[in-house]
């Protein structure tokens, strides 16, 4: 079932002129989209799922590998059975997928836990998040920032998505951050973060000086890394419209694909 909620949308669109304070932010499975002037979008992050991922294939086929090993492991030195070698396999079928929802979940509880304590309130960091918690506080204690907002809805005409959160420099500037709990900063980070951005410039009056971060946070240490998103346009705006334009073809060769078997049971 589909779950759908309000969200606010960032205080440099809202104030805009015909700026919108709230949209609906719908998510059914892994998909999610923004419905904006009772028309769908879809989210930066589901846009970015046909992104090629080289290194979470790899990975799968590595935990999948680990993963039969390690389930086989126990049984040295005993006779492999059919049954036997069916449940390894079994196990190095689901064994990524647990992998990668577990670190969804925690990804999802430190932007939970972080986007509480921008806005001033107590938290109860558990053990799992120890490490994450101070990188993040390490991060901040570098940077001189304003608060703005936190996880709050962008909007463009043909997508929408949420934001970590956004801050004001001393000298005036925006600063659009991203927080990431994976092992690397991967390519498409920074093609997401720029399409938040490029969403708010695009629809503020007059110029706007905004830069963007993607910060990953360490989970096993305490230690940080930061991509800077300044000089983005040219670069990331192909990637980012190359991306859209990808989504976009798909889902109506997926529309199309549906009126083929529809017109074959007739």
């Amino acid at each position: 079932m589909p779950t759908s909620e309000k969200i606010k949308v960032n205080s440099l669109q809202a104030n805009t002129l015909g700026g919108l304070d709230e949209i609906e932010r719908v998510t059914r499975r892994k998909r999610r989209h923004y419905v904006v002037h009772e028309q769908e979008l879809p989210s930066v992050t589901t846009i970015l799922q046909d992104w090629p991922k080289p290194a979470l294939y790899a990975w799968y086929a590595k935990r999948g590998r680990d993963s039969m090993a390690e389930y086989l492991m126990e049984y040295l030195g005993e006779p492999i059975s059919s049954g036997l070698l069916e449940d390894a396999v079994a196990e190095a079928k689901v064994a990524p997928q647990r992998d990668a929802k577990e670190a969804a979940d925690l990804g999802t509880m430190a932007h939970e836990l972080i986007s509480m304590e921008l806005l001033g309130e107590k938290v109860s960091v558990p053990p799992e998040l120890d490490y994450v918690m101070k990188s993040f506080h390490e991060w901040q204690s570098g940077e001189h920032l304003t608060l703005v907002d936190t996880e709050t809805a962008i909007y463009a005409p043909d997508y929408a998505g949420t934001i970590d959160a956004l801050f004001k420099r001393d000298n005036g500037a925006f600063l659009l951050v991203d927080f990431k709990t994976s092992n690397h900063i991967y390519p498409e980070h920074d093609v997401q973060v720029f399409s938040y951005m490029d969403a708010i410039a695009n629809s503020v009056e007059g110029s706007i000086n905004i830069e963007g971060q993607v910060v990953r946070l360490g989970k096993e240490e305490s230690d940080f890394e930061v991509l800077e998103i300044n000089n983005y346009r040219d670069r990331l705006g192909k990637l980012w419209r190359g991306a859209l334009a990808f989504h976009t073809a798909l889902e109506e060769d997926k529309i199309y694909q549906k009126s083929l078997k529809e017109k074959d049971k007739k």
